[in-house]
């Protein structure tokens, strides 16, 4: 995430416990939660200030909860492109041709998708599956 968005997050926090934001402490938190999407860091954080044993968030509290966040967000993302591909107005998710399994689903051919994308850039990786993962489909 960019350091502005980092320190609205800060910012978030201030307008409830008083802290003092400067730029000292947004570089704080941007070196060690700038790594993170905004998007999971501001449900991560949400989910860290509705935890009744946390009582005053840090950064840690933030990365802690990042996993669920960003879990969260993955589920609903794929939720509501099934949805739409249900509904005809999405594009249909790959399926692996050794399996017949949605890409997303299929581990075996996960794997293999992620050892080929430390080997070929990301703007390859894709053709890369369509050629030798998923089952014939025109994308």
């Amino acid at each position: 995430m960019q350091k502005l968005e980092t320190e609205r997050l800060v910012r978030k926090l201030a307008v409830l416990d008083n802290r003092t934001v400067n730029d000292g402490v947004v570089d704080a938190w941007h070196e060690l939660v700038g790594h993170l999407t905004y998007t999971v860091a501001e449900l991560a954080l949400r989910k860290a200030r509705q935890d009744a044993s946390i009582n005053w968030v840090e950064p840690k509290h933030v990365l802690a909860k990042a996993h669920d966040a960003a879990k969260e967000l993955n589920d609903e993302a794929t939720r509501l492109a099934r949805q739409a591909e249900e509904n005809g107005t999405g594009a249909p998710e790959p399926k692996c041709a050794e399996h017949g399994l949605r890409i997303t689903t299929c581990v075996e051919c996960c794997k293999v998708i992620y050892r080929k994308s430390l080997e070929l850039p990301a703007d390859r990786l894709h053709s890369w599956c369509v050629g030798n993962v998923y089952e014939d489909a025109v994308f």
